[in-house]
């Protein structure tokens, strides 16, 4: 990782954060006893199932260890790396008994990665365990970008597990642009930069031309999805659509990695998200798909907002035009970013339909990102922002439940401890509200 940048307090509130962010660490402390919390009887997601997985970002070790690593950049005579490395030997131990069957950032080896790297204090320790992760994923990176193009030939449109940060190759470039220095990491980064760049090339649907992030509905998420857009849909969310793939690239110009054609690509993408914001009563924002018919001026309903959280929304849709603008020195499309992140404040709370205090679909999400963009604008409105968010996700805070914080997908909340939607991801929100130097916990969001 690069050298941290300064980071400014944005809020009169930052020690009363980090006192709870510490809180919080202190009952995350022993790996087993978050293990056996998260997979109690009765802590059943509507998913099916605990959401507990060893060594995934978003529901496991990995996130708990970038807390720990977290404080221990803060606090680096208080023993945190000790903590950090008890659960990475856990981490370890479920790598050992169950292995891993991805690469992806937030299901498979690129978090469990960006864990160990956060963990070994500027690659001093844990390098042999690196190392082998990193061979692991850059082959299996360029492996998939081989078996992806192929398809581009057989078939039109692409899944959103292909492309995006979750599952796809998205999340998996914001690992290995950390290690762009190593050549193959940098070769399947290039690879991977050069898929993006032949997505968004127009394609042929249906005797229309439509981008070529195009979704068929065979690739739509849910039984839902499929009967609501029977002819595909274009992903407008940071955490599945095309936003993520606008960052990776940006981050990426912004690092001295550039590939043919990545900046017309870049803009391919942020004119058609300007071209596709919808003016509400309280000021712009972005639906959470486009259908086929939206797209090619058929019959379709009205654009509807959804939530303004991270992974779906005006939130990570803006943040993403504003790092393309700052990439390509557009300041248009910068102006894009803060107009969407000042409308989500112009809005009344129920507006934003965010579940409780978690990141993914919650309001940390959106207040890392506020952050960020309280950081790199240095308007002083966004620092209103960040301590609204912070009032309301401090009412979200109960003391007697076993890790402070818990995730609102059931009615009564359920515990979780992973980086997406458990409390480690709150706890880390928490903390940077008081950081002097920034955090790189939040780069596998594709938000910084």
């Amino acid at each position: 990782m690069e050298a941290a940048k300064e980071w400014v307090s944005t809020t009169a509130k930052s020690e009363l954060a980090a006192s709870l962010s510490l809180e919080l660490a202190n009952r995350l402390k022993d790996p087993a006893r978050v293990k056996q919390i998260v997979t109690a009887p009765g802590n059943i997601s509507m998913l099916g199932g605990h959401p507990w997985d060893d060594v995934a970002l978003s529901a496991g070790y990995p996130g708990t260890i970038l807390l720990f690593t977290e404080w221990d950049r803060q606090a680096p005579d208080e023993g945190w790396d000790i903590v950090a490395h008890s659960h990475l030997l856990a981490l370890q131990e479920g790598l050992r008994q169950n292995g891993c069957s991805n690469i992806s950032m937030f299901c498979g080896l690129s978090g469990a990665a960006f864990a160990v790297m956060s963990a070994s204090r500027k690659g001093t320790r844990y390098t042999e365990f690196m190392a082998e992760l990193n061979e692991r994923i850059a082959d299996g990176a360029l492996d998939m970008v081989k078996d992806f193009k192929r398809s581009f030939d057989t078939e039109k449109g692409v899944s959103p597990k292909v492309y995006d940060v979750i599952m796809g190759l998205t999340g998996t470039g914001r690992y290995l642009l950390e290690w762009k220095h190593n050549d193959k990491a940098a070769s399947a980064l290039s690879a991977i930069l050069e898929y993006l760049v032949e997505l968004t090339y127009p394609i042929e649907v249906n005797g229309c031309t439509v981008p070529g992030w195009y979704v068929p509905q065979k690739y739509q998420f849910s039984d839902q999805d499929k009967m609501s857009f029977p002819n595909g849909s274009f992903n407008c969310g940071l955490a599945h659509g095309i936003p993520g793939p606008l960052v990776l690239m940006s981050l990426a110009l912004q690092k001295g990695v550039e590939v043919k054609e990545q900046r017309t690509a870049m803009r391919r993408i942020a004119q058609w998200l300007i071209d596709h914001a919808a003016m509400g009563e309280h000021g712009h924002f972005w639906p959470s798909v486009i259908s086929f018919e939206q797209e090619t001026a058929q019959e379709g309903e009205e654009l509807q907002r959804t939530r303004d959280a991270w992974c779906y929304g005006s939130a990570g849709v803006a943040r993403s035009l504003f790092l393309a603008g700052r990439a390509l020195g557009d300041e248009l499309f910068c102006r894009w970013g803060v107009r969407g992140f000042d409308s989500i404040f112009a809005r009344p709370e129920e507006q934003w339909r965010l579940d409780g205090p978690t990141f993914c679909h919650g309001h940390c999400g959106l207040m890392q990102m506020t952050l960020r963009m309280a950081q790199d604008t240095g308007e002083e409105r966004f620092k209103g922002y960040v301590d609204r968010l912070l009032d309301i996700v401090l009412r979200y805070y109960e003391p007697d439940s076993p890790l402070g914080f818990r995730d609102l997908e059931v009615t009564q909340g359920i515990e979780k401890a992973g980086l997406l939607d458990g409390t480690p991801g709150v706890a880390l929100t928490l903390l940077s509200l008081s950081l002097r130097t920034e955090p790189t916990w939040d780069y596998p969001f594709l938000i910084a």
